[in-house]
Protein backbone atom coordinates (compact mmCIF):
# COMPACT_ATOMS: atom_id res chain seq x y z
CA UNK A 1 0.00 0.00 0.00
CA UNK A 2 1.70 3.17 -0.93
CA UNK A 3 0.73 6.29 1.53
CA UNK A 4 1.31 9.70 1.76
CA UNK A 5 0.92 12.45 4.24
CA UNK A 6 0.78 15.50 3.76
CA UNK A 7 1.46 18.22 6.70
CA UNK A 8 4.91 16.94 9.41
CA UNK A 9 3.00 18.56 12.60
CA UNK A 10 1.95 16.51 15.06
CA UNK A 11 -0.98 15.27 13.47
CA UNK A 12 1.37 13.57 10.38
CA UNK A 13 4.45 12.39 12.32
CA UNK A 14 2.10 10.79 14.23
CA UNK A 15 0.10 9.21 11.69
CA UNK A 16 3.48 8.11 10.18
CA UNK A 17 4.53 6.71 13.50
CA UNK A 18 1.50 4.84 14.18
CA UNK A 19 1.47 3.35 10.65
CA UNK A 20 5.11 2.48 10.76
CA UNK A 21 4.42 0.12 14.34
CA UNK A 22 2.09 -1.42 12.27
CA UNK A 23 4.31 -2.35 9.36
CA UNK A 24 3.35 0.91 7.13
CA UNK A 25 6.16 2.61 5.03
CA UNK A 26 4.64 6.11 4.73
CA UNK A 27 5.91 9.14 2.75
CA UNK A 28 5.07 12.77 4.15
CA UNK A 29 5.41 16.50 2.31
CA UNK A 30 5.44 19.55 4.06
CA UNK A 31 4.89 22.98 3.01
CA UNK A 32 7.50 24.70 5.51
CA UNK A 33 10.77 24.43 5.77
CA UNK A 34 10.85 22.84 8.83
CA UNK A 35 7.71 21.30 11.34
CA UNK A 36 5.42 23.59 12.15
CA UNK A 37 5.81 25.14 15.70
CA UNK A 38 3.29 27.58 15.83
CA UNK A 39 1.25 27.90 20.01
CA UNK A 40 5.00 27.63 21.30
CA UNK A 41 3.69 25.55 24.25
CA UNK A 42 1.77 22.85 24.28
CA UNK A 43 -0.40 20.86 27.30
CA UNK A 44 -1.31 17.81 27.15
CA UNK A 45 -4.14 15.87 29.17
CA UNK A 46 -4.19 12.06 30.18
CA UNK A 47 -5.69 10.95 26.27
CA UNK A 48 -2.76 12.42 25.07
CA UNK A 49 -0.41 10.73 26.65
CA UNK A 50 -1.97 7.63 26.62
CA UNK A 51 -1.63 8.06 23.02
CA UNK A 52 2.38 9.13 23.16
CA UNK A 53 2.79 5.88 24.98
CA UNK A 54 0.85 3.95 22.32
CA UNK A 55 3.42 4.96 20.47
CA UNK A 56 6.12 4.31 21.86
CA UNK A 57 7.29 7.66 22.79
CA UNK A 58 6.11 8.99 26.22
CA UNK A 59 9.13 7.98 28.10
CA UNK A 60 10.78 10.85 25.77
CA UNK A 61 7.98 13.24 25.88
CA UNK A 62 8.06 12.75 29.99
CA UNK A 63 11.68 13.50 30.28
CA UNK A 64 11.32 16.75 28.64
CA UNK A 65 7.86 17.76 30.29
CA UNK A 66 6.45 19.26 33.46
CA UNK A 67 3.90 17.47 35.03
CA UNK A 68 0.69 19.66 36.39
CA UNK A 69 -1.00 18.18 39.34
CA UNK A 70 -3.79 20.67 39.36
CA UNK A 71 -5.88 22.72 37.49
CA UNK A 72 -7.09 26.01 38.84
CA UNK A 73 -9.08 28.69 37.85
CA UNK A 74 -9.37 32.45 39.36
CA UNK A 75 -11.28 35.16 39.29
CA UNK A 76 -9.59 38.23 37.63
CA UNK A 77 -8.56 39.48 41.44
CA UNK A 78 -7.43 36.24 41.56
CA UNK A 79 -9.90 34.79 44.12
CA UNK A 80 -9.35 30.60 44.04
CA UNK A 81 -13.15 29.51 42.16
CA UNK A 82 -12.32 26.14 41.25
CA UNK A 83 -9.06 23.76 42.06
CA UNK A 84 -9.37 20.19 40.72
CA UNK A 85 -6.15 17.45 41.00
CA UNK A 86 -5.95 16.37 37.50
CA UNK A 87 -5.07 12.48 38.67
CA UNK A 88 -9.10 12.36 39.98
CA UNK A 89 -9.72 11.98 36.39
CA UNK A 90 -6.84 10.83 34.32
CA UNK A 91 -4.96 8.41 37.18
CA UNK A 92 -5.57 5.43 35.08
CA UNK A 93 -4.91 7.04 31.74
CA UNK A 94 -1.91 8.97 31.87
CA UNK A 95 0.34 11.72 33.44
CA UNK A 96 -1.09 15.62 32.45
CA UNK A 97 2.28 16.94 31.10
CA UNK A 98 2.96 20.63 30.01
CA UNK A 99 6.33 21.22 27.44
CA UNK A 100 7.58 23.19 24.38
CA UNK A 101 5.97 22.04 21.28
CA UNK A 102 8.73 21.76 19.38
CA UNK A 103 10.13 19.00 21.70
CA UNK A 104 7.24 17.17 21.14
CA UNK A 105 7.71 17.68 17.70
CA UNK A 106 11.27 16.39 17.72
CA UNK A 107 10.15 13.46 19.81
CA UNK A 108 7.72 12.40 17.34
CA UNK A 109 10.93 13.04 14.35
CA UNK A 110 13.33 10.46 16.35
CA UNK A 111 10.56 7.69 16.56
CA UNK A 112 10.28 7.53 13.06
CA UNK A 113 13.09 5.09 11.40
CA UNK A 114 11.47 4.38 8.10
CA UNK A 115 9.80 7.55 6.96
CA UNK A 116 11.30 10.23 4.49
CA UNK A 117 9.97 13.98 5.31
CA UNK A 118 10.43 16.23 2.29
CA UNK A 119 10.09 19.82 3.32
CA UNK A 120 9.44 23.23 1.06
CA UNK A 121 7.44 20.49 -0.88
CA UNK A 122 3.36 21.67 -0.93
CA UNK A 123 0.57 19.63 -2.98
CA UNK A 124 -1.48 21.37 -6.00
CA UNK A 125 -3.96 19.08 -6.80
CA UNK A 126 -5.34 15.58 -5.78
CA UNK A 127 -7.16 13.57 -8.23
CA UNK A 128 -8.65 10.15 -8.26
CA UNK A 129 -8.41 8.30 -11.42
CA UNK A 130 -9.48 4.69 -11.84
CA UNK A 131 -9.68 4.13 -7.74
CA UNK A 132 -5.96 5.59 -7.15
CA UNK A 133 -5.42 9.35 -5.78
CA UNK A 134 -2.97 11.34 -8.40
CA UNK A 135 -1.06 13.75 -6.45
CA UNK A 136 -0.06 16.82 -8.23
CA UNK A 137 3.29 18.85 -6.01
CA UNK A 138 4.93 21.95 -6.30
CA UNK A 139 7.72 21.03 -7.62
CA UNK A 140 6.00 20.34 -11.03
CA UNK A 141 6.13 16.04 -10.02
CA UNK A 142 3.23 13.82 -10.48
CA UNK A 143 2.62 10.74 -8.48
CA UNK A 144 -0.36 7.76 -7.41
CA UNK A 145 -1.09 6.59 -4.10
CA UNK A 146 -3.27 4.08 -3.05
CA UNK A 147 -3.99 6.43 0.13
CA UNK A 148 -3.68 10.31 0.39
CA UNK A 149 -3.92 11.52 4.68
CA UNK A 150 -4.49 15.29 4.90
CA UNK A 151 -3.15 16.08 7.79
CA UNK A 152 -1.94 19.43 6.86
CA UNK A 153 -4.08 21.85 9.64
CA UNK A 154 -7.19 23.84 10.04
CA UNK A 155 -6.38 25.56 6.58
CA UNK A 156 -5.75 21.79 4.65
CA UNK A 157 -5.19 21.73 1.34
CA UNK A 158 -6.37 18.83 1.09
CA UNK A 159 -9.54 19.23 2.38
CA UNK A 160 -9.90 22.07 -0.13
CA UNK A 161 -9.54 19.28 -3.05
CA UNK A 162 -11.27 16.41 -1.70
CA UNK A 163 -13.56 17.81 0.31
CA UNK A 164 -14.27 21.43 -1.15
CA UNK A 165 -16.45 24.21 0.66
CA UNK A 166 -15.61 22.93 4.69
CA UNK A 167 -13.37 26.27 5.20
CA UNK A 168 -12.83 27.09 9.16
CA UNK A 169 -15.80 28.74 11.13
CA UNK A 170 -14.90 31.83 12.73
CA UNK A 171 -15.52 31.81 17.29
CA UNK A 172 -15.10 35.55 17.38
CA UNK A 173 -11.95 35.34 19.42
CA UNK A 174 -8.61 36.09 19.22
CA UNK A 175 -5.57 34.92 21.38
CA UNK A 176 -1.76 35.74 21.97
CA UNK A 177 0.45 33.16 23.09
CA UNK A 178 4.06 33.29 23.79
CA UNK A 179 6.81 31.71 26.32
CA UNK A 180 8.14 33.73 29.26
CA UNK A 181 10.24 33.17 32.11
CA UNK A 182 8.71 32.01 35.33
CA UNK A 183 9.35 34.56 37.55
CA UNK A 184 6.20 34.02 39.63
CA UNK A 185 6.88 30.45 40.31
CA UNK A 186 3.80 29.54 38.66
CA UNK A 187 3.77 26.02 39.59
CA UNK A 188 0.04 24.46 37.74
CA UNK A 189 -2.45 24.83 34.82
CA UNK A 190 -3.55 28.47 36.33
CA UNK A 191 -6.33 30.48 34.51
CA UNK A 192 -8.03 33.67 35.37
CA UNK A 193 -11.20 34.49 34.14
CA UNK A 194 -12.47 37.78 33.53
CA UNK A 195 -15.42 39.80 31.61
CA UNK A 196 -15.13 38.12 28.08
CA UNK A 197 -11.58 37.52 28.38
CA UNK A 198 -9.15 34.69 29.85
CA UNK A 199 -5.57 34.78 30.83
CA UNK A 200 -3.81 31.19 31.20
CA UNK A 201 -0.50 30.19 32.35
CA UNK A 202 1.35 26.63 32.61
CA UNK A 203 4.75 25.84 33.43
CA UNK A 204 6.48 24.21 30.78
CA UNK A 205 9.67 23.93 33.60
CA UNK A 206 10.59 25.72 36.95
CA UNK A 207 12.04 28.56 34.72
CA UNK A 208 9.63 28.83 31.50
CA UNK A 209 5.86 29.56 31.16
CA UNK A 210 3.67 29.34 28.65
CA UNK A 211 1.22 31.86 28.46
CA UNK A 212 -2.21 31.70 26.41
CA UNK A 213 -4.69 34.92 26.44
CA UNK A 214 -7.45 35.63 24.69
CA UNK A 215 -10.73 38.08 23.58
CA UNK A 216 -13.45 39.04 21.33
CA UNK A 217 -12.37 39.67 17.91
CA UNK A 218 -13.12 43.35 18.38
CA UNK A 219 -11.31 43.91 21.07
CA UNK A 220 -8.00 42.53 19.65
CA UNK A 221 -6.47 45.66 17.57
CA UNK A 222 -3.49 45.07 15.87
CA UNK A 223 -2.89 42.01 18.58
CA UNK A 224 0.03 43.63 19.92
CA UNK A 225 1.75 43.64 23.26
CA UNK A 226 0.55 46.60 24.47
CA UNK A 227 -3.45 45.58 23.47
CA UNK A 228 -2.29 42.64 25.59
CA UNK A 229 -1.65 44.45 28.09
CA UNK A 230 -4.88 47.07 27.89
CA UNK A 231 -6.81 44.15 28.07
CA UNK A 232 -5.63 42.55 31.33
CA UNK A 233 -4.46 45.83 33.11
CA UNK A 234 -6.93 44.89 35.84
CA UNK A 235 -6.08 41.23 36.54
CA UNK A 236 -4.51 40.78 39.30
CA UNK A 237 -1.70 37.91 41.17
CA UNK A 238 -0.57 35.41 39.73
CA UNK A 239 -0.91 36.60 36.43
CA UNK A 240 -1.53 40.27 36.23
CA UNK A 241 2.08 41.34 36.95
CA UNK A 242 3.36 38.86 34.15
CA UNK A 243 1.51 40.51 31.57
CA UNK A 244 1.77 44.09 32.94
CA UNK A 245 6.01 43.21 32.88
CA UNK A 246 6.46 42.46 29.82
CA UNK A 247 8.55 43.88 27.13
CA UNK A 248 6.79 45.61 23.80
CA UNK A 249 9.43 43.22 21.94
CA UNK A 250 8.56 39.71 23.46
CA UNK A 251 7.74 37.55 20.66
CA UNK A 252 3.41 36.34 20.93
CA UNK A 253 1.94 33.61 18.06
CA UNK A 254 -1.54 35.49 17.61
CA UNK A 255 -4.27 33.99 16.00
CA UNK A 256 -8.33 33.92 15.42
CA UNK A 257 -9.96 31.16 17.01
CA UNK A 258 -11.66 28.68 14.49
CA UNK A 259 -12.89 25.54 14.20
CA UNK A 260 -13.72 22.50 11.53
CA UNK A 261 -17.23 21.27 12.77
CA UNK A 262 -16.78 17.37 12.77
CA UNK A 263 -17.95 15.66 9.56
CA UNK A 264 -17.47 12.97 7.57
CA UNK A 265 -13.45 13.40 6.09
CA UNK A 266 -13.31 10.08 4.47
CA UNK A 267 -13.63 9.11 0.46
CA UNK A 268 -11.77 7.16 -1.95
CA UNK A 269 -8.30 6.43 -0.92
CA UNK A 270 -8.50 10.25 1.04
CA UNK A 271 -8.64 10.99 4.46
CA UNK A 272 -8.48 13.88 7.04
CA UNK A 273 -7.02 13.65 10.56
CA UNK A 274 -6.05 16.25 13.48
CA UNK A 275 -6.90 19.65 12.72
CA UNK A 276 -7.38 19.59 8.74
CA UNK A 277 -10.87 17.43 10.09
CA UNK A 278 -11.38 18.80 13.56
CA UNK A 279 -10.07 21.98 14.78
CA UNK A 280 -11.88 23.22 17.44
CA UNK A 281 -11.63 25.79 20.49
CA UNK A 282 -8.38 25.46 22.70
CA UNK A 283 -10.68 25.19 26.09
CA UNK A 284 -10.88 21.65 26.30
CA UNK A 285 -7.35 21.30 25.44
CA UNK A 286 -7.64 18.67 23.12
CA UNK A 287 -6.04 19.31 19.48
CA UNK A 288 -3.46 17.36 19.78
CA UNK A 289 -4.61 14.71 22.14
CA UNK A 290 -7.58 14.00 19.19
CA UNK A 291 -4.55 14.02 16.55
CA UNK A 292 -2.22 11.31 18.36
CA UNK A 293 -5.67 9.45 18.88
CA UNK A 294 -6.52 9.83 15.03
CA UNK A 295 -3.01 8.33 14.11
CA UNK A 296 -3.14 5.34 16.60
CA UNK A 297 -6.95 4.31 15.18
CA UNK A 298 -6.44 4.90 11.70
CA UNK A 299 -3.21 3.03 11.56
CA UNK A 300 -5.12 0.12 13.41
CA UNK A 301 -7.95 0.42 11.14
CA UNK A 302 -5.77 0.31 7.90
CA UNK A 303 -3.82 -2.76 9.57
CA UNK A 304 -7.30 -4.82 10.79
CA UNK A 305 -8.77 -4.42 7.42
CA UNK A 306 -6.71 -4.32 3.60
CA UNK A 307 -9.58 -2.60 2.05
CA UNK A 308 -8.79 0.99 2.13
CA UNK A 309 -12.84 1.96 1.62
CA UNK A 310 -13.70 -0.53 4.23
CA UNK A 311 -10.84 0.59 6.95
CA UNK A 312 -11.77 4.62 6.47
CA UNK A 313 -15.22 3.23 7.14
CA UNK A 314 -14.35 2.07 10.20
CA UNK A 315 -12.33 4.94 10.93
CA UNK A 316 -15.06 7.14 10.66
CA UNK A 317 -17.22 5.28 12.86
CA UNK A 318 -14.78 4.80 15.61
CA UNK A 319 -13.85 8.77 16.01
CA UNK A 320 -16.97 10.24 15.08
CA UNK A 321 -18.60 10.18 19.13
CA UNK A 322 -15.17 11.16 20.28
CA UNK A 323 -14.52 14.37 18.18
CA UNK A 324 -18.04 15.21 18.31
CA UNK A 325 -18.22 14.69 22.11
CA UNK A 326 -15.18 17.38 22.03
CA UNK A 327 -16.42 19.72 20.15
CA UNK A 328 -19.77 20.01 22.50
CA UNK A 329 -17.67 20.29 25.21
CA UNK A 330 -15.70 23.09 24.54
CA UNK A 331 -19.00 24.95 23.02
CA UNK A 332 -19.94 24.26 26.39
CA UNK A 333 -17.36 25.82 28.18
CA UNK A 334 -16.64 28.68 25.50
CA UNK A 335 -21.04 29.50 26.84
CA UNK A 336 -19.80 29.51 30.54
CA UNK A 337 -16.09 31.63 30.21
CA UNK A 338 -18.81 34.05 28.73
CA UNK A 339 -21.61 34.30 31.73
CA UNK A 340 -22.01 37.06 34.13
CA UNK A 341 -18.89 37.02 36.49
CA UNK A 342 -21.74 36.50 39.49
CA UNK A 343 -22.89 33.02 37.64
CA UNK A 344 -19.92 31.51 36.26
CA UNK A 345 -18.27 31.88 39.56
CA UNK A 346 -20.83 30.41 41.40
CA UNK A 347 -21.15 27.54 38.93
CA UNK A 348 -17.62 26.63 38.98
CA UNK A 349 -17.53 27.21 42.55
CA UNK A 350 -20.03 24.88 43.57
CA UNK A 351 -19.96 22.21 40.06
CA UNK A 352 -15.93 22.41 39.10
CA UNK A 353 -15.37 19.50 40.21
CA UNK A 354 -18.25 17.75 38.60
CA UNK A 355 -18.08 19.49 35.61
CA UNK A 356 -14.20 18.74 35.21
CA UNK A 357 -15.04 15.24 35.50
CA UNK A 358 -17.99 14.65 33.23
CA UNK A 359 -16.37 16.68 30.57
CA UNK A 360 -12.81 13.95 30.40
CA UNK A 361 -14.12 11.13 32.18
CA UNK A 362 -15.40 9.42 28.48
CA UNK A 363 -11.97 10.57 27.29
CA UNK A 364 -9.93 8.86 29.53
CA UNK A 365 -11.67 5.94 28.72
CA UNK A 366 -10.32 3.21 26.14
CA UNK A 367 -10.12 4.61 22.62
Amino acid sequence: MKILIVGAGIAGLATARALELKGFEVDIVERRSISPTTGQGIFLLGNASRALAMLGVLGDVFDVAFPIDAQRILTSRGVVINDVATQTVWGDCGPCLALPRHKLIDALQASMTTTKVSYGISVTAVRLRDGIREVHFSDGSVDEYDLVIGADGIRSAVREFGFGGRTPRALNMSCWRLVVENHNQVDAWTAMLGKGHTLLAIPLSRSELYVYADCPVAQFGDGSIGVLQARFADFGDPLGPIIAALDDKVIAHTARLEEIPAGRFIDHGLVLVGDAAHACSPSMAQGAAMALEDAIVLAACLAQNGQIEQALEEFYKRRKGRVEWVQQQCHARDKLRGAADIVRNLVLRNFGDALYARSYRRLAQSL
